[in-house]
């Protein structure tokens, strides 16, 4: 198994000030179910974790490791 090297480490659900860590799978073919299971959620670079507060999106990859990302984080 690879390490995880992404550098938005700060994932959190619900909301900038939520306390549930989230962690996004690691292989593009995973994406999709995580999609599906999270479908009502929102996910936040975390503040108590030293993010910036925005809002984050996955993005799909197949040349390298999915990931949550904003536009400005």
């Amino acid at each position: 198994m690879r390490g995880d090297r992404r550098q938005i480490q700060t994932a959190v659900l619900g909301g900038a000030d939520s306390e549930e860590p989230l962690m996004l799978p690691l292989e593009a073919i995973e994406l999709d179910a995580f999609r599906r299971c999270h479908e009502h959620d929102t996910f936040w670079c975390g503040l108590l974790l030293g993010g910036c507060g925005l809002q984050l999106t996955t993005k799909l990859y197949t040349d390298r490791v999915c990931s949550l990302s904003s536009s400005v984080c």
